[in-house]
């Protein structure tokens, strides 16, 4: 059972490659250029696929940070550190190619509008965390939870937030609208940046646990010495 788990991330990995490499050639060489945008749309095969895994990886680290929070569970805590930064990761990935395509389509690159501000909060709050769980006291550690906790709520504000404000961004159906054509590139990108970031993301919380258990031993050895 252990060897098959330890296939998994090499299988994520070997089954993302020939779809990066598809997905890349489909943007730019493939897909048609939105009519009212032009080439700026092509942004939006990176920017939105970045957002979601953004937001997958908050409630992922949100919910671990409950349960690391109810059961004190080693496990939990490195499931939700891990997925912070992953989540990190994709969020500053939003926040550059957002004001990039921006300002090619709207003329100014933040318009201030509720999405673009539930998204820079979200991601200010798991820079916060990530502050916290590596660099904060032991006594920290409820904060941090309370943090990760309280971006997995914020994840259904930034999903909303064209519906509940007036803003400039597309509206949630964007993706289903999709021509043919350019729904053909997106979910390859999408699978392709999952499977590489799930990848990831099992090596980060494995090595977070190992981490743990090495510290437990080495206080257990310093205790039997004393």
């Amino acid at each position: 059972m252990k060897r098959k788990s330890e296939l998994v991330v090499p299988l994520l990995f070997l089954a993302a490659a020939p779809l990066v490499v598809y997905s890349v050639q489909r943007v730019f060489l493939q897909t048609p250029n939105e009519r009212t945008m032009g080439t700026a749309f092509k942004i939006f095969f990176f920017h939105v696929p970045m957002g979601w895994l953004c937001m997958l990886m908050a409630v992922i680290s949100g919910v671990a940070a409950g349960v690391q929070l109810r059961r004190r569970s080693r496990t939990a805590g490195a499931v939700a550190l891990a997925a912070a930064e992953i989540g990190f990761l994709g969020g500053l990935g939003v926040l550059l190619t957002g004001p990039i395509w921006g300002h090619a389509t709207w003329g100014t690159p933040w318009t201030g509008d509720a999405r673009q501000v539930t998204t820079a909060l979200l991601w200010l709050v798991i820079a916060a965390y990530l502050l916290l769980r590596h660099f904060g006291q032991h006594a920290s550690e409820r904060l941090a939870a309370a943090l990760a906790i309280f971006g997995a709520v914020n994840v259904p504000l930034i999903y909303y937030a064209v519906k509940l404000w007036k803003t400039t961004h597309p509206t949630t159906g964007v993706v289903a609208k999709l021509p043919p054509e350019m729904w053909a590139t997106f979910w390859p990108g999408l699978s392709a940046l999952l499977l590489v970031s799930f990848g990831l993301f099992a090596i980060r919380a494995r090595q977070l646990v190992l981490v743990g258990e090495l510290d437990e031993a080495y206080v257990r050895l310093e205790d039997s010495r004393a």
